[in-house]
């Protein structure tokens, strides 16, 4: 089964999410337009630097055309010979011929028109511009490489501070969405105390806005299972505790029956009229103690000595038993028993699991009481529980057999009254080390 979803965590990621998509759209906004701005400042500068070469281009070919021999292709040499050029240009006559050339610019023409304005090159950037009377043209070219480099440069100034942002944003994300939600967790836990041990209301008077009128719903719905708790507990109480006098009084008058009678039909319905008073006085029992569980009688304040309890029963319960039927008690050295549960509650806990092992168990065999540090194990012979079934003897009215007297709900007010103590109860078939049998762990609270 997969855990459930956390809104914290969606909460967390969704927005992180959210936030590094927007950086990123952002960013890639900025970087079109850094593109078109660098694009136009480097266009501006090779305008720039083509409009100033001419005129220095031309007077310099003034000055050559009065010696006694023209040059023509002549290379301007660098000032920084370990360093390149990213500009470059080219000085031209009307004919195309190239009269001057920076050092690293080709040593054939550009292939673009002589005329003034922007053209592209293969991977050249090229501005053209030529002097008044048309004789020389100057084209200033810078690859785009050079562009791209830029741009992409710029781009990482950009980027790594997103970088930087990001873990620190989602830290930031995490203890917003943290302290935002903390009144639902907070909310979120007082629901999860609410049980059938406590269904007190959980009030709204320190909630946000938004989370009052849930919490307004809860406390109704606490209330009217507060009321209807307390109404079936007070039935079952009232109706074990009315029962029990005149149950007992039919049963001692058919008792006093049978002893009169002598063998015969009549003497065998008054049999059976006793067995049926026999299960109604342990249904009666049964519930009373449920709804005794029902009220929460399980926890106790304080750690209490339980071992000496355990030996009365296990001692009244040999006492009960017919031969050859019997009870073993094993304590492990030094074991020891003290737990924070009601003495009361605990002993109604010992005694419905030694009455399911006494029904259920065969006669032949004894009833293992095994006895170790906050655990005690009950345990009988029999046919192995499946474990479908093994799982359903917890619920109400839920018995292994249907063949053997019963009413169903001793595990169950074992169960609650452990569950309400802090401890806990698990059901093994068939008993460790063994093909057969059953098993009743119940394992105290620290």
């Amino acid at each position: 089964m997969s855990p459930a979803p956390s809104l914290t965590r969606r909460l967390i990621w969704t927005l992180t999410l959210a936030a590094v998509v927007l950086w990123l759209l952002s960013a890639l906004l900025a970087a079109n337009t850094l593109r078109a701005r660098l694009n136009d400042a480097f266009d501006g500068g090779l305008k720039e630097t083509a409009e100033r070469i001419l005129s220095l281009a031309a007077d310099s070919l003034s000055d050559d055309a009065n010696e006694p021999h023209e040059r023509h292709d002549h290379e301007i040499p660098l000032l920084d010979q370990a360093g390149g050029e990213y500009i470059v240009y080219q000085v031209r006559s009307a004919g195309g011929a190239i009269l001057l050339r920076s050092h690293d610019a080709p040593s054939l023409a550009f292939d673009v028109p002589l005329k003034d304005g922007f053209a592209d090159s293969g991977s050249w950037r090229v501005y053209t511009v030529g002097a008044a009377d048309g004789a020389v043209f100057t084209q200033v070219a810078e690859t785009t490489v050079h562009r791209a480099d830029s741009l992409w440069s710029s781009l990482l100034s950009l980027l790594l501070p997103i970088g930087v942002l990001v873990p620190l944003s989602s830290i930031g994300i995490y203890f917003a969405v943290r302290s935002g939600l903390r009144p639902v967790r907070e909310f979120s836990a007082q629901i999860g105390q609410r049980h059938a041990a406590n269904l007190s209301p959980v009030g709204d008077t320190s909630l946000p806005v938004e989370l009052k009128p849930i919490a307004q719903a809860v406390d109704g719905l606490i209330a009217r299972v507060r009321d209807a708790l307390e109404a079936e507990q007070a039935f079952a109480a009232n109706s074990a505790h009315e029962l029990r006098t005149p149950i007992a009084g039919s049963l001692a008058q058919t008792q006093r029956l049978i002893a009169e009678l002598g063998a015969g039909s009549a003497r065998d319905r008054a049999l059976q009229v006793e067995a049926s008073l026999l299960r109604l006085r342990q249904l009666s029992e049964k519930l009373l103690q449920l709804s005794r569980a029902e009220a929460g009688i399980g926890a106790a304040p304080q750690a209490v000595d339980l071992l000496p309890a355990l030996r009365l029963l296990v001692d009244d319960l040999g006492r009960s038993l017919s031969s050859p039927q019997s009870v073993e008690l094993s304590l492990q050295t030094g074991a020891r028993l003290h737990a924070p549960i009601d003495i009361d509650a605990f002993g109604i806990v010992v005694r419905n699991l030694l009455d399911n092992a006494r029904l259920y168990g065969p006669a032949t065999e004894p009833i293992r009481v095994d006895v170790r540090d906050g655990v005690i194990e009950i345990s009988n012979g029999g046919s192995p529980v499946p474990a479908e079934q093994l799982a359903k003897l917890t619920s109400r009215f839920v018995r292994a057999r249907t063949d053997t007297a019963g009413s169903g709900l001793g595990l169950a007010i074992v169960e609650t009254l452990l569950r309400q103590a802090g401890g806990r109860l698990e059901l093994i078939s068939p008993i460790p080390g063994r093909t057969d049998g059953f098993c009743a762990r119940v394992i105290l609270p620290a």
